[in-house]
């Protein structure tokens, strides 16, 4: 069976080169969630998602600088046969607070960013994932996105970094 691969973007903060590069480098994908910050780099994202053959959904959230925008808070949707909670992680005060919230709405996986740093951690039988900062080279690191792979059993998380210099895969992490 074939995995269903959903991109993970948070925290671009306008730099849509590196977003364009992350995306390029994660080769097929079935659908893309944006966690917010800024929210018109959703807009991008989508315009170049619906340029693909295929063309896999965006699902977007706002981030705390996106309070004008009318994005919602949070989301929650079924992708692959996962229930996914989708948050920019403003507006939750930890990793188990967000783990008790998706609990809450019967989400398998919590999506969220806000922090700038990568995390894949199991809180309460809860994924939470972070993919980091997908622009602007946060704290002197790389710009970087996940691409969640679905299917039976546990989901397989693959980290994509952009070095300035061009994308390349780090691999997987869990």
């Amino acid at each position: 069976m074939t995995p269903f691969r959903v991109a993970v973007f948070s925290d671009s903060h306008g730099d849509r080169e590196a977003l364009s590069r992350l995306l390029d480098k994660m080769g097929h994908i079935d659908a893309a969630c944006f966690l917010g910050d800024v929210a018109s780099d959703a807009n991008f994202l989508r315009e170049k998602l619906a340029e693909m053959p295929h063309g896999p959904v965006l699902y977007a959230v706002r981030g705390n600088n996106d309070l004008a925008s009318m994005l919602p808070d949070d989301m929650l949707i079924e992708l692959g046969g996962k229930r996914i909670y989708m948050t920019h992680g403003h507006l939750v005060s930890s990793p188990l607070s967000l783990a008790y919230r998706a609990k809450e709405n019967g989400a398998d996986i919590a999506l969220f960013g806000h922090t700038h740093e990568p995390m894949c951690e199991f809180e309460y039988g809860v994924l939470l994932l972070n993919p980091g900062s997908a622009g602007n080279y946060c704290r002197g690191g790389s710009a970087r996105a996940n691409v969640m792979e679905l299917g039976k059993g546990a989901p397989r998380i693959i980290d994509v970094e952009d070095d300035a210099g061009g994308a390349k895969r780090r691999g997987f992490f869990w």
